[in-house]
């Protein structure tokens, strides 16, 4: 897109950010807002400048923003409104300044968090994360530290979005995928589009020797020089995301991995105390939170027995 066109649509964005946040918005307003929101470019450059507004939000002053709310309670509309439209053009004209800031995303254990980045991309961050954002005006870089965290990117052809995640690195333009970052092995999961995947011998794409596309449905794991194609179907496609609902699926996973799961939302952690116990299949679906019911399951199904250990540590034993 030319820099002028770009600038216009940031100015259009910016009004209607504006008008939809004023007293006089009208239902004819928001009709022809979901008709102007129609086109790909109007949604990004809309969600830019919500970004936009926000970021000039956090980074106001308590003590000024207090005054500066007080102050706009007593202006006329058209006066708050000019002011929202003088801010988001602001924005708008330097977007791409913008984009150069370094951003941290990160969540506690059993918290979640979603967050719209400056490009008008979306990431959704899972419990115990941690994410850096570097963009520029060429690469939107992003490097997951700890944890999950699922991307829906905003196309832009002309600078790739490249996540960085322990020894993968996944590139997209316009989709949507999850990356999680296991022991030894980073977990990738496309829901939209398709991405291209590789080791991190490529800080920005993949190389030819490790690169693959994957497409949506489709899933890989990521180890030191080995990245690996994973079949899934339909339904472990949901139990992957199944996070973003606040709930844990279990089809058919060993206890060991069971707790583990649940083990990612706690402090006080659950411990299977015998070998053979660790290897049972477990069933069903359970809130992130829900440990209680989670165990309750396994000593009402299971014959299974807990223990509570120092610092709340509980662990799993067989019935004597």
């Amino acid at each position: 897109m030319e820099k002028p066109a770009a600038e216009a649509l940031n100015e259009q964005a910016a009004a209607w950010f504006a008008r939809l946040h004023s007293a006089e918005v009208t239902s004819e307003d928001r009709a022809d807002f979901d008709l102007w929101m129609d086109a790909p470019h109007n949604a990004v450059a809309y969600a830019r400048a919500e970004a936009t507004w926000e970021r000039a939000q956090r980074l106001q002053a308590t003590p000024l923003r207090a005054a500066a709310v007080s102050r706009a309670s007593i202006a006329p509309v058209w006066t708050r409104r000019a002011a929202a439209i003088g801010v988001l053009a602001l924005g708008g004209a330097a977007s791409w300044r913008w984009l150069n800031a370094h951003e941290v995303f990160e969540t506690a254990l059993g918290e979640r968090k979603r967050a719209t980045l400056v490009d008008g991309s979306i990431v959704e961050l899972n419990t115990g994360s941690r994410l850096e954002v570097d963009f520029s005006g060429k690469l939107r870089a992003v490097r997951l530290i700890a944890g999950e965290a699922l991307f829906q990117v905003a196309k832009d052809a002309e600078r790739p979005f490249v996540v960085a995640a322990g020894d993968a690195r996944v590139q997209a333009i316009g989709t949507a995928f999850n990356v999680r970052l296991r022991e030894h092995l980073v977990e990738v999961t496309v829901t939209e589009g398709v991405v291209q995947i590789g080791g991190k011998q490529a800080e920005t794409v993949a190389t030819p020797r490790l690169a693959r596309k994957l497409v949506a449905g489709q899933g890989a794991v990521v180890g030191p020089g080995a990245v690996a194609e994973v079949p899934l179907n339909p339904e472990a496609m949901q139990r992957r995301v199944a996070w973003r609902d606040g709930v844990i699926e279990l089809r058919g996973e060993t206890l060991e991995q069971a707790v583990a799961e649940f083990n990612r939302y706690r402090t006080a952690k659950l411990v299977v105390g015998d070998p053979e116990l660790a290897g049972v299949r477990i069933g069903g679906t359970f809130g992130v939170l829900e440990a209680d019911k989670f165990l309750g399951a396994l000593r009402s199904g299971f014959n299974v027995r807990t223990v509570e250990g120092a610092g709340g540590t509980i662990y799993l034993l067989p019935e004597a």
